[in-house]
């Protein structure tokens, strides 16, 4: 995984937003070659009894796979405790500063509290659904589907009464 720049003056310079999305991806590849491990541990083991491979090789293959599995867990953690701590130093996440803390950057007790802006730090939702029309969209587009719904009912119960009048005359009552 990429670090940060450091300039000539030793001050760092932030990764960037695509950087960040980069090792997002990065860490969601490795998640899917975390189960890839996973399965074909279990499948060593499953097949124990059905194939006629040595147990010395099969021994050897299951901790290949475990190894496998325990080195992409590791940078798997390790990349998300990254993304953590710069959602920490960009102020989105607040950390939950506890008495007994034993592990300095999660509190304590594994978790941490969100901002104090429903959970999104310095971020106003608002001001992002604003900028997006679709959120609009969608909530107009809802209703009329609603109202088409409706109107259809209407002119549905209309002819109904129509056919149950005959053809279209009313009695008078005589």
């Amino acid at each position: 995984m990429p670090s940060p720049i450091t300039t000539q003056d030793g001050s760092f310079v932030a990764f960037t937003k695509a950087e960040r999305i980069r090792q997002l991806n990065d860490i969601d590849k490795s998640i899917t070659q975390l189960l890839k491990s996973a399965g074909l541990a279990l499948q060593i083991l499953a097949a124990e009894q059905k194939t006629n491979e040595p147990v010395a090789d099969r021994k050897q293959a299951f901790e290949k796979a475990t190894d496998s599995y325990l080195s992409t867990l590791h940078s798997v953690d390790l990349g998300l405790r990254r993304q953590l701590w710069g959602l920490e130093e960009a102020e989105i996440i607040i950390e939950k500063k506890t008495k007994d803390s034993h592990d300095s950057r999660s509190g304590g007790d594994g978790k941490l509290e969100k901002g104090l802006e429903g959970g999104t730090g310095k971020l106003d939702i608002g001001w992002l659904n604003s900028r997006s029309g679709k959120v609009g969209r969608d909530n107009e587009a809802e209703l009329w589907v609603k109202a088409k719904i409706f109107l259809e009912g209407v002119n549905e119960k209309l002819r109904e009464d129509e056919k149950a009048d005959g053809d279209g005359d009313q009695t008078m009552g005589i």
